[in-house]
């Protein structure tokens, strides 16, 4: 194998007594690999292979419509190009890993940084930083981000290390919408009962109710490319808060999303009477920040099924010092 190639080795042992199986339903239903990815299985003479244990552990070639028997050993090796996507330059710079297995990484990211390089942030992205380090310690692995947050959300991001854990946390993001409505986020990301997110924040303001559900449609603003609000005519998003301490003239809050608009909880928020503290965009009404240069927006609790493996992971961060310095 050509060394632009990664390998990825993956196995099954049948063990029905009753039914045989097809390669390809293993591959489609147990190991749930994508159509694309079944396809470059394919492209290889050794991408689908099987053990048969009656014939002295013989291995060889099967096709997606040969039938596997009790006992038969499955092997699908998935080839991957380790050529970056989007030509990222590698750096030297923060990265908090948070969690690493060989499939995910989590890390958790400072405010006032941006996940993927722009042309303001050519080499000081995080994922600059992420291929640094794969780099450093010998992986050769794509950038491969499952969700983001903006630019001034601190908090956790996962990144996938191969197609096949990307597809399948994909899968893991359900809303109450459809799937392209479901891509509309560029900030916050939905939540759902294989992956649940929690953020806090520090809202400016004292709450009348301890707990809510905001329900109210978010639209782009007319001639702004970034800013967002509330209008009838905005796809459905939804917001759950939860007060987890009242202090003078702001609280922490605890936050989480069923839809994920871009900057749903920044709008949310600022929406009914409580706009973050540091908010540029939708706090400017705010008297006092309490120092806060950004929007006071963490990511900071993460809940999810391992893709592979089946494990629950559950991941806490703390809180950046900026906001750690207005709750202690």
């Amino acid at each position: 194998m050509e060394n632009s190639y990664r390998e990825l080795r993956y196995t099954y042992i049948t063990n029905s007594p009753d039914d045989t199986v097809t390669a390809g339903e293993i591959m489609r239903d147990i190991m749930k690999l994508s159509s694309r990815e079944i396809s470059r299985c394919k492209k290889f003479e050794d991408g689908v292979m099987c053990r048969r244990p009656d014939e002295i552990n013989r291995i060889v070639p099967v096709r997606l419509i040969d039938s596997l028997f009790p006992g038969d050993e499955l092997i699908v090796r998935v080839y991957e190009d380790n050529d970056n996507a989007g030509d990222i330059v590698p750096a030297d710079g923060p990265l908090d890993i948070a969690y690493e297995d060989e499939d995910l990484i989590i890390v958790n990211k400072p405010g006032e940084m941006v996940v993927h390089p722009s042309y303001a942030h050519y080499k000081d992205s995080l994922s600059n930083y992420l291929l640094g380090y794969f780099i450093r310690s010998g992986q050769r692995h794509v950038i491969r981000t499952v969700g983001r947050l903006d630019r001034e959300t601190s908090g956790l991001v996962i990144f996938a290390k191969n197609r096949h854990a990307a597809a399948l946390m994909a899968q893991q993001i359900k809303t109450n919408d459809d799937k392209e409505n479901a891509q509309d986020s560029l900030g916050d990301e939905p939540d759902n009962m294989s992956r649940r997110k929690e953020y806090l924040a520090l809202c400016s303001g004292v709450f009348d109710k301890t707990h809510d559900t905001i329900d109210a449609p978010i639209r782009r603003r007319p001639d702004e490319r970034m800013i967002r609000e509330v209008h009838p005519e905005g796809k459905r998003a939804v917001t759950h808060y939860e007060v987890v301490h009242q202090y003078d003239d702001y609280a922490l809050v605890r936050l989480r999303l069923d839809t994920g608009r871009t900057h749903q909880i920044r709008v949310h928020m600022a929406y009914i009477g409580h706009p973050l503290l540091g908010d540029n965009f939708y706090g400017k009404e705010i008297p006092d920040d309490h120092g806060m240069t950004r929007a006071a927006l963490h990511a900071g609790y993460i809940e999810f099924m391992q893709p592979i493996t089946g494990e629950k992971i559950v991941i806490n961060a703390r809180m950046p010092e900026d906001m750690q310095k207005l709750t202690s």
